[in-house]
């Protein structure tokens, strides 16, 4: 292998992964990645067969029956978070993927855009100019092109998904088709479209597109591979020292070095670089999306959610003068809806979970995510051992206000739903006394961890309110850039992955005409895309708008 290449990636995820495979055409890339690559060339529907077994056998890191006893593995990080501040040693774990294709290669099964309140968000949030719903308008379409992103028609929805969305329309609640990114799906429930990758590759993650065309275009892959520290020499990044095998191994950058760890690994990276020293917002305001599930005993045994935990739709939580308010429910599951993602409830996959889901029939509910506390959090420690601090709950030993309201009321709307359609209880249960609620919401919240994290390398105005540029670029090291999670603004109202690869196309343009000094091949310019108007776009027109 070389020792210099043109651009290096250190992540291999929905920003790095994404980033790749637009660049690797223009230049050399060096893409290192601290998980497995897994199997061989995608076979959408099919599988390869060792991507099966792993994803069989994986289960958030747990792998039965290599590992039985433990939570960790090879195939994700588990970062300590501390969450309550009326118990500042209490821990969660906060879960990662650790596996080439990231995040989109377990966790990009909804397709969900950013709401116009969000964009808004971003320049009020840290000034940043060109964040725009109509400046990113053809990044998402190109994206949504290249992920195969549609709509599931309801024959494939599960029951519950499909009565629920009828229900809920007759108690005015708007609610949205969730568009998805499988191709050639043969719909097995055997993968969530949260927490697990696809046995039959179907899912269309990074390790299924972006990076195959980078390979073909001369990009060399090196996985297991974690990279220590970005090697910055008069305030320029040079290169990177990563280790493998417990050897370490130190390669130059010519034209750039982009950190495409994630929101947790990006910032902590930075840190052991010593980017923090020249930019104290470095792994500051981190936000996150705290998320409970509800369950419900539904009156028959026909509900479909053994086929997996689906997320066909979802809605928003609407106030009582129908206007959406910060929380997103995604529908629908049953049983599962307690993911081993949020808790590790369920402890297993495969086969013997499916048993377990077809031991409890008549449960169907959902998922829900609050979208915007009002808090910060932050990301201390190192590469190798990065701490989370969330403080989610007070001293008071509750959630934050506007976190709990909106958690109490979404918990209260969805149980209304279910009820009408002839539920017995939820759990947790609408009706208990607030202070149950509480107590039942906070503890799940503070042990289960938050999800999505965003933010902790900011896009700004100016490095005294982020880190990167508009274009992800570091105010205070040249040939730096961020591409992931980390570099969002301000909180968003859906899930990360469609805003990240949105976000990587359009890094990936700057990068090949600003830094690779090339001209963009007319298949490759986002403005293409812009006459095919995906179903995708057309299925959050309406959530978008909101």
């Amino acid at each position: 292998m070389a020792d210099e290449f043109d651009v290096i990636i250190c992540g291999a995820g929905s920003g790095g992964g994404y980033l790749a495979g637009e660049v690797a055409p223009y230049g050399s890339v060096l893409l290192l990645d601290a998980g497995p690559n897994v199997g061989g060339a995608p076979q959408p529907g099919i599988g390869d067969p060792a991507r099966r077994r792993y994803s069989t056998q994986v289960n958030l890191g747990q792998f039965f029956p290599d590992n039985p006893l433990t939570t960790q593995g090879d195939s994700f990080f588990a970062y300590k978070m501390f969450m309550n501040q009326a118990v500042p040693i209490q821990e969660s774990v906060q879960r990662e993927a650790r596996l080439v294709g990231g995040g989109s290669h377990i966790n990009c099964g909804a397709w969900v855009r950013p709401r116009l309140v969000d964009w808004t968000g971003f320049a009020d949030e840290t000034g940043v100019q060109g964040w725009t719903k109509d400046e990113f308008e053809p990044h998402f379409r190109k994206a949504e092109q290249i992920f195969h992103v549609h709509r599931n028609t309801r024959d494939v929805w599960n029951k519950a998904s499909v009565l629920y969305e009828q229900a809920a329309l007759k108690l005015g609640i708007p609610v949205f088709e969730t568009a998805s990114n499988r191709h050639n799906c043969i719909f097995c429930g055997h993968r969530m479209n949260a927490g697990m990758p696809c046995k039959y590759d179907s899912l269309m993650s990074t390790l299924m597109t972006q990076i195959p065309k980078a390979l073909a275009n001369g990009a060399v892959l090196v996985d297991n591979a974690t990279v220590v520290r970005v090697e910055i020499s008069g305030n320029r990044a040079t290169g990177v020292t990563y280790l493998r095998n417990g050897q370490l191994t130190t390669v130059t950058a010519k034209k750039l070095v982009v950190a495409a760890a994630g929101a947790i690994g990006t910032p902590a990276l930075l840190r052991s670089s010593g980017v923090f020293a020249l930019n104290r917002n470095v792994g500051q305001y981190l936000r996150a999306h705290p998320g409970v599930p509800i369950d419900a005993i539904m009156p028959t045994a026909d509900w479909n959610t053994d086929r997996g935990y689906q997320w066909n739709c979802h809605h928003y939580l609407m106030d009582d003068k129908g206007q959406p308010q910060d929380a997103i429910i995604h529908l629908s599951a049953g049983f599962p809806a307690n993911t081993p993602w949020a808790a590790a409830a369920v402890g297993t996959f495969g086969q013997p979970y499916k048993d377990l889901m077809r031991k409890f029939p008549n449960r169907a509910g959902a998922f829900i995510f609050q979208l915007k506390p009002a808090i910060y959090g932050q990301v201390t420690g190192e590469a190798t051992r990065p701490l989370i601090n969330y403080p989610i709950a007070g001293k008071d030993n509750k959630l934050e206000p506007k976190t709990m309201n909106d958690l109490i009321n979404s918990i209260q709307q969805v149980a209304r739903v279910y009820k009408s359609l002839g539920a017995y209880v939820t759990y947790p249960n609408g009706d208990d006394p607030r202070f149950v609620l509480e107590q039942t919401l906070t503890q799940f919240v503070t042990t289960a961890g938050a999800l999505h994290p965003q933010g902790t390398c900011r896009a700004a105005a100016n490095a005294k309110r982020g880190v990167v540029d508009t274009n992800g670029m570091s105010f205070d090291v040249a040939n730096l850039m961020c591409c992931d999670a980390s570099v969002i603004p301000n909180h968003i109202s859906a899930n990360p992955n469609a805003t990240i690869m949105a976000m990587a196309n359009r890094a990936s343009a700057f990068v090949v005409t600003n830094i690779l000094g090339k001209t963009l091949k007319p298949q490759d310019r986002a403005e293409a895309y812009m006459d095919l108007k995906t179903v995708a776009q057309q299925a959050v027109g309406q959530g978008a708008a909101q």
